[in-house]
């Protein structure tokens, strides 16, 4: 594996206002510890940092600090980033032992392209980009290569498949590192076109229901006045066609 060399000072104030002091310098406040090293603030140059951080492509890499003419093996731990700038605000460096080993998380890098992606129109799922091992300090792979050409759909890598020399890989053997899915289909119902006789069908079923509302609105209504109306004239023509002719009655007897 890489093992890059990096230079460091110690360093002296602490605080906030100490770390961005040292930004505005061009360097990057760090610490290194480790379980048999006590914790030593440090600073590292901006510039060597990210030249060395390019040709170490990942934080798997072994880094050799020289601080003060003491050389330690040492692995960048974490790296916290400005959210904004992204710009690197401060280093954690975990100082190892050459003859025990240590746990570290390794990238997984995928080959060659499914066979139920290429033929099948698959779906290629990746569930787990890096893997935890154990294994001593010059044998830190600097990833592990997954070969995925003979996966079809519904077919899956899972970590007890995979094999790193002089390494233990830690965590459940089932757990899946890759799966091929079957692709995603979407059906679009169209509204079925109804025939020419059957629009027509239907069109004649829409206005007779307006038809007939219309005449329970318009027709029915007038009928319904008109009567009460003949209703009432007939018993006023009556009730006075009745008298008249009693009284003619009563005239032709007196002659």
């Amino acid at each position: 594996m890489k093992d890059i060399s990096l230079a460091a000072e110690q360093r002296e104030g602490r605080g906030k206002g100490a770390a961005h002091q040292l930004r505005g310098t061009g360097r990057i406040p760090a610490v290194m510890y480790g379980p048999e090293t006590k914790p030593t603030p440090l600073t590292i140059e901006e510039r060597a940092f990210r030249t060395a951080l390019k040709q170490a492509g990942g934080q798997s890499t072994l880094f050799t600090l020289t601080i003060g003419g003491k050389q330690s093996k040492v692995i960048l731990r974490e790296i916290q980033r400005d959210p904004v700038s992204n710009r690197v605000l401060h280093l954690d460096f975990h100082a190892i032992s050459m003859n025990r080993p240590i746990h570290i998380n390794i990238p997984v890098h995928f080959t060659g392209i499914a066979k139920g992606v290429k033929a099948e129109g698959g779906i290629m799922q990746v569930v787990m980009r890096e893997i935890e091992i154990s294994c001593l300090p010059t044998n830190i792979p600097e990833h592990v290569e997954v070969d995925v050409s003979e996966l079809g759909i519904g077919d899956s890598i899972h970590l007890g498949a995979l094999v790193i020399p002089n390494a233990t890989i830690l965590g459940e053997s089932t757990r899946t590192v890759v799966v091929i899915s079957a692709p995603t289909i979407i059906k679009v119902e169209t509204p079925a076109v109804p025939a020419e006789g059957e629009a027509a069908v239907v069109a004649e079923g829409e206005a007779a229901p307006g038809a007939e509302g219309a005449a329970k609105e318009g027709a029915a209504p007038a009928a319904g006045k008109g009567a009460p109306a003949a209703g009432k004239a007939a018993p006023g023509a009556a009730g006075k066609a009745a008298p008249a002719a009693g009284d003619k009655g009563k005239k032709e007897d007196k002659k």
